[in-house]
C-alpha cells in the first residue's frame, strides 16, 4: 500500500498540494493500485481547526483517515514563522519549535506506524508542514518526500534541509522544483513526477459561463488563491497601471477561495467570480483572452497547465522559475519581472489575436506530451520502483 500522508485533504480543501495529493491518489486506486490517505481533521489552513470527524471514510474511492490536530501554540509558531520570512537567523532548538508548533498530529503518527506491515512507502507532502516532517523523522527509509517546494527562506533551513536529505527519495513536480531540492539538498535522490490533466469537458462553453453570469468574454484572469503570497496585491497594482494607460484593456476578473478585496479603484473594472464549480473552471479559463499568473511561489502551477487545456495564453512572474521554464519549453506564454515588461508582454498579447492563439494551441500540446495522467503515473511509480 502507498500511503500518502497530507496535511488536508478533501474536495473542499483549496491548495495546489491538496489538489496534486488528491488527483495522484485517486488515479492510483483507479488503476487498482493499493491507496490510502492520512490527514488530519482540519480544512483551514490558518486556524488548522478540527473540522472533520476523525476516523475512516472512502471518498472519491480513496480510503482517507483522518486524525486530530495535535496541541500547538499558534501564536509562537507565527512569531518563529515570520521571523524566518523575515531574515531572523533561529538557532536549532527554535528551528526545531517551529516544527512542534506546526500543523502535526502525534495520533497521525500512531496510526502509520500501526499500519507499518501493509505499508510499502509513504509519500509525505508538501514540505512546510509539521506532519510532512514528523512522518519523515519517523521514518526516513520509507517515506518519499513530495516537497512542493519553493525558493523561500523557510526552504533553507536546518530541518527542511535534512528532512530533503534523509527521506527515501524526493519526487518534484517540475525540473525547477528539482534543481532547488539539488541545491538545497546535495546527494539526495530525486525524479520529476508532475501533475496529471483529464482532457476538460465540453460543457459549459465559454459563451454558456459568460451569459449565465452576464459578461463578456475577453477578461483578464487571476484564478487561485486570494492571499498576498500568491502576488494578488502586486497584479492588483500592475493592472491598476495597465489600465489607466490603456483605457481600452479588458477588464480584470479573479476566480478562487479568500478575502483579499479588489482596491477601490479597480472596483469599476474587475469581476469577481468567486469560488466557480469544478465543471465550470475550464469554461471561465477558455473565456479569458489571457491568464495572469502573478506567482513567485510554484513548484507546478496547475493554474497554468488548466488554462493552456483550453488554449488560454499566459503572463507569468519571472522570478518563479517553474512557470518561467513551462513557458519557455512550450510556448504557451510570456513572463515579466516589474512593471515595464508587464505592460510590455500583456499589451502585445492583447493587441495580436494571431500571437494569442499560437500560444494558446502549443502551451495545450505541451500539456498534453507532458502532463496526462498516465505519464504522471508511470514517472511517480518508476521513482518508486527504483528507491525501493
Amino acid at each position: 500500500m502507498i500511503a500518502f500522508v497530507v496535511p488536508r485533504y478533501g474536495t473542499k480543501v483549496m491548495g495546489g498540494a491538496e489538489a496534486l495529493c488528491r488527483s495522484i491518489a485517486e488515479d492510483l486506486v483507479a488503476h487498482d493500485i493499493a491507496t490510502e490517505v492520512f490527514t488530519t481533521c482540519a480544512v483551514d489552513h490558518f486556524t488548522w481547526t478540527n473540522e472533520l470527524p476523525a476516523g475512516r471514510a472512502v471518498e472519491n474511492g480513496v480510503p482517507v483517515n483522518r486524525f486530530p490536530v495535535g496541541a500547538r501554540d499558534p501564536e509562537r509558531f507565527d512569531q518563529l514563522h515570520h521571523g524566518i520570512n523575515g531574515g531572523d537567523q533561529l538557532d536549532p532548538v527554535e528551528q526545531i519549535e517551529w516544527m512542534l508548533n506546526s500543523v502535526w498530529s502525534p495520533e497521525l503518527l500512531n496510526g502509520l506506524a500501526a499500519r507499518d506491515g501493509e505499508i510499502r512507502c509513504r509519500i509525505a507532502m508538501p514540505y512546510l508542514f509539521g506532519t510532512t516532517y514528523w512522518a519523515v523523522a519517523q521514518d526516513p527509509a520509507k517515506t518519499v518526500l513530495m516537497p512542493c517546494l519553493h525558493e523561500e527562506a523557510h526552504a533553507h533551513t536546518s530541518p527542511v534541509r535534512h528532512m530533503l536529505r534523509s527521506c527515501l527519495g524526493c519526487v518534484a513536480n517540475a525540473p525547477a522544483e528539482e534543481r532547488l531540492v539539488k541545491s538545497l539538498a546535495p546527494g539526495a535522490r530525486t525524479a520529476v513526477a508532475g501533475f496529471g490533466f483529464d482532457e476538460p469537458p465540453l460543457e459549459p462553453t465559454a459563451e454558456q459561463f459568460c451569459g449565465e453570469r452576464g459578461i463578456s468574454p475577453g477578461y483578464l484572469l487571476y484564478a487561485g488563491r486570494r492571499e498576498e503570497a500568491k502576488g494578488l496585491p502586486l497584479l492588483f497594482a500592475y493592472y491598476a497601471r495597465f489600465a489607466s494607460e490603456h483605457p481600452n484593456a479588458p477588464p480584470l476578473a479573479v476566480m478562487g477561495s479568500g478575502d483579499l478585496p479588489f482596491p477601490p479603484e479597480l472596483r469599476h473594472r474587475s469581476i469577481d467570480l468567486g469560488m466557480v464549480p469544478e465543471k465550470q473552471k475550464y469554461a471561465a479559463m477558455a473565456a479569458a483572452s489571457v491568464l495572469l499568473h502573478p506567482s513567485r511561489l510554484e513548484s507546478f502551477g496547475a493554474v497554468l497547465n488548466e488554462a493552456w487545456q483550453v488554449e488560454t495564453p499566459a503572463l507569468v512572474h519571472a522570478r518563479s522559475a517553474v512557470l518561467r521554464d513551462h513557458c519557455v519549453a512550450s510556448g504557451g506564454g510570456l513572463w515579466f519581472d516589474d512593471y515595464p515588461t508587464f505592460a510590455e508582454a500583456l499589451h502585445a498579447l492583447l493587441s495580436d489575436d494571431a500571437l494569442r492563439a499560437r500560444m494558446g494551441a502549443a502551451g495545450r500540446q505541451y500539456v498534453r506530451a507532458n502532463y496526462s495522467r498516465r505519464a504522471v503515473r508511470e514517472r511517480l511509480l518508476a521513482a518508486l520502483d527504483a528507491w525501493l
